[in-house]
C-alpha cells in the first residue's frame, strides 16, 4: 500500500497569525472559487481579504529578503503576464471594443494577481495541509448544495414546468444567486458555473480510496458525479467520464483477477440497464446533429471563426475580437467552440504559449510520487476537453481558479528539489602534537 503524500505536507505553525493566515486562505481562496454564484454581495469580499493578504505576503518577503521559491508557478505566471499585455496591445490595435477587451481577458487577472499571492500565503505559513482541506471541503460544499436544490425542487414543487423553474430561479436571484435552473430533456439542471470544481475533490476521494479503500470515499465519488451531472453540461458529464477512465487502471491494479472480472461484469450490467431504462432521454441530451438546437448553434459558429482566423492566423485578433456570426449580444466575443474561438483571439502563437503552459503544468504531476500524480491529471487532462467545448470558458474566470488550485495542489506535491551544495575547504586533519590553531 503506497504511503499517502498528502501526510508528508509541512505541518503548519503554532500560533496566533498561522491561524489568522490559514483563515484568511480559505476566504480568499473560497469567495473567488464561489464568486460565479455570489457575485452580487460577494465582491467586497473578495477585495478585502485579497488586500489583506497582499499585506501578509508583503511582510512576508521582506522578512526573507524577497525570497521567491524556484517553481513551476513562477514560469506560468511568466507566460500568462505575457499572453496578457501581449494580446491586449494586440486588441487596442486591432480596434476592438474596450469593454469586450477587458471582460475577454479578465480571467488573466487572476493568474497575474491571485496566484502568486494564494501561492506565497500558502507557503510562507506553511498552509499545504489545510489548503488540501479546503479544496475537499470546498468540492463537498459545491455538491451537497447543488444535490440539496435538486432534492428541494422535487420535494416542494413536484414536477419540472415552465412556471415552477421560472418561480424558483426567481427566488435565487432574489437571494442574490447566480444559479440557474433548467431541463435537459425533462431532467432537473443547475447550472452553477462552479461544479468543475468538484472535479478536484473527486480527484482526492478516489485518491484517498486507492491508499484505504474506504467506502465513504466511494460515497463522496458518487456524491461528486452527482452533483457534476446536476450541472447540466454535457462537456462536464464526459469530462467526469474520462477521469473515471483514466484512473480506473490504476484502481483495477487494487483488485485480484477474480474480483476484476466481477467488478467489471458488475459496471457492464449497470450501465447496459442504465443506458436501456433512459435511452430516450440519452439519445436526446447527447444529440450532435444539427437538429439538437445547442450543436446546431456549434455547427453555425465554425465555420464564422474559421473565417476570422484565416485573417490573422498567426498574432489573432486580440481580446474581444468577435466573429461575423454572433450567439450573444451581451458577450459577442463568446463562443461555445471555445479552442476555435480562443485561437482567433490569440492567434497560433498565443494559443500555444496559453494552453501549452497549461499542458505543461499539468504534466508536472507526473512528477508527484504514485499514485496521487495519476489523481491529479485525472482532473486536469479531462478539463481542458470541458473548457474547449463549453461556452465562454477556455479564458474565463472560471477556469482560471480551477487552474489556480490545480497547479497549488500539484506543486505543493513535488518532490523537494535537493538544495545545491557549494564545494567547501575539507576540514583539517588533527595532527597528534602538534599545537592548537
Amino acid at each position: 500500500m503506497h504511503t499517502s503524500v498528502l501526510t508528508e505536507l509541512p505541518h503548519p505553525t503554532d500560533g496566533l497569525r498561522s491561524r489568522i493566515a490559514s483563515l484568511l486562505m480559505a476566504v480568499l481562496c473560497g469567495s473567488l472559487a464561489l464568486y460565479p454564484l455570489l457575485e452580487q454581495f460577494i465582491a467586497p469580499v473578495v477585495a478585502a481579504s485579497f488586500g489583506l493578504a497582499i499585506l501578509v505576503v508583503g511582510a512576508g518577503l521582506l522578512h526573507r529578503r524577497l525570497h521567491v521559491p524556484d517553481t513551476f508557478v513562477i514560469k506560468v505566471w511568466v507566460a500568462m503576464l505575457v499572453v496578457y499585455v501581449v494580446w491586449t496591445g494586440v486588441a487596442i490595435a486591432r480596434g476592438n471594443v474596450s469593454g469586450y477587451i477587458t471582460q475577454d481577458s479578465a480571467g488573466f487577472l487572476l493568474y497575474i494577481g491571485a496566484m502568486p499571492v494564494i501561492y506565497l500565503l500558502i507557503e510562507q505559513h506553511r498552509l499545504q495541509r489545510a489548503f488540501f482541506r479546503f479544496v475537499e471541503r470546498l468540492s463537498l460544499l459545491i455538491a451537497l448544495a447543488s444535490v440539496a436544490l435538486a432534492i428541494g425542487f422535487h420535494a416542494v414543487l413536484g414536477e419540472i414546468s415552465t412556471e415552477s423553474l421560472l418561480l424558483v430561479n426567481a427566488f435565487l436571484a432574489g437571494l442574490g444567486l447566480s444559479w440557474k435552473l433548467d431541463h435537459n430533456s425533462g431532467v432537473l439542471g443547475l447550472y452553477t458555473n462552479t461544479a468543475h470544481l468538484v472535479m478536484l475533490g473527486s480527484a482526492l476521494a478516489l485518491y484517498r480510496f486507492s491508499l484505504q479503500r474506504r467506502m465513504r470515499d466511494l460515497l463522496l465519488v458518487g456524491l461528486y458525479l452527482v452533483a457534476m451531472l446536476l450541472d447540466g453540461r454535457r462537456a462536464l458529464a464526459i469530462a467526469a467520464f474520462l477521469q473515471l477512465l483514466i484512473v480506473a487502471p490504476v484502481l483495477l491494479r487494487m483488485l485480484s483477477p477474480p474480483q476484476r472480472l466481477r467488478l467489471t461484469i458488475g459496471a457492464a450490467i449497470v450501465l447496459i440497464a442504465g443506458i436501456a431504462v433512459n435511452l430516450d432521454w440519452l439519445q436526446q441530451r447527447f444529440e450532435f446533429s444539427s437538429d439538437d438546437v445547442s450543436s446546431a448553434e456549434r455547427y453555425a459558429q465554425i465555420p464564422a471563426l474559421l473565417d476570422k482566423i484565416a485573417e490573422h492566423p498567426v498574432i489573432g485578433g486580440g481580446f474581444g475580437t468577435v466573429a461575423a456570426y454572433v450567439r450573444s449580444a451581451d458577450r459577442p466575443f463568446s463562443y461555445e467552440v471555445d479552442f476555435l474561438a480562443t485561437l482567433m483571439k490569440l492567434g497560433l502563437i498565443g494559443s500555444v504559449l496559453y494552453f501549452g503552459s497549461y499542458l505543461l503544468a499539468v504534466a508536472q504531476a507526473l512528477r508527484v510520487r504514485e499514485p496521487l500524480g495519476r489523481y491529479l491529471i485525472s482532473a486536469g487532462l479531462p478539463f481542458f476537453f470541458y473548457m474547449g467545448t463549453n461556452g465562454n470558458q477556455a479564458m474565463s474566470t472560471d477556469s482560471s481558479m480551477f487552474h489556480i488550485l490545480l497547479f497549488l495542489m500539484i506543486v505543493f506535491t513535488l518532490p523537494a528539489r535537493a538544495a545545491a551544495v557549494r564545494p567547501t575547504d575539507p576540514a583539517p586533519v588533527a595532527v597528534p602534537g602538534a599545537p592548537a590553531a
